[in-house]
């Protein structure tokens, strides 16, 4: 025979179940798969996620105190690599840090995404260590003509990030 002990302890315990069930149901409510996808995202969306990865670079690259080689170059939203690992970086960034209770997430992020998503993206013979060691943008491909007529050394982040971001939300319209 179970003690009503034992039923509320049960109880309780699946209460929290719920509970949590209930948080990871709301995560994806408020940002569905489709929301972290660049080919699938309306105008709105894209220009909404374009401000906070940029604004997540900034953490990153402040936060963090990434050394030299592992700074991320401010031509970073012109590699499209780059800018799709770090969109899931922060969307794991995100699923850790938004817990309320204290949980295993923060450091799994930080061990198993963070660090190695930041030596994938700034390993040697990659386009963004390529930038930071030249110090300048430096496609990985042929040139375009933006490049070009800026000689290509002249680069300023924030001018060109809203430029490059408002070409892309245009074209989604």
């Amino acid at each position: 025979m179970t003690s009503p002990e034992h039923l509320r302890a049960d109880l309780d315990h699946l209460t929290g179940i719920v509970e949590h069930l209930v948080v990871v149901v709301e995560r994806f409510r408020s940002h569905p798969p489709g929301s972290w996808s660049w080919p699938h995202l309306d105008a709105s969306r894209a220009a909404d996620l374009w401000s906070e990865v940029a604004d997540f670079v900034d953490h990153l690259n402040t936060r963090e105190e990434l050394g030299p080689g592992a700074r991320i170059p401010p031509c970073w939203f012109l590699h499209g690599r780059a800018v799709e690992d770090l969109t899931a970086l922060l969307a794991a960034w995100r699923y850790a840090y938004q817990a309320t209770t204290p949980t295993a997430e923060l450091i799994d992020y930080r061990n198993r995404h963070l660090w190695p998503t930041l030596d994938r993206l700034t390993d040697l013979n990659t386009p963004l260590r390529r930038c930071a060691d030249k110090g300048r943008h430096t496609p990985w491909h042929e040139p375009d003509d933006h490049f070009l007529a800026a000689d290509g050394c002249a680069f300023d982040r924030a001018t060109e990030l809203a430029r490059h971001a408002a070409a892309d939300v245009a074209d989604r319209r």
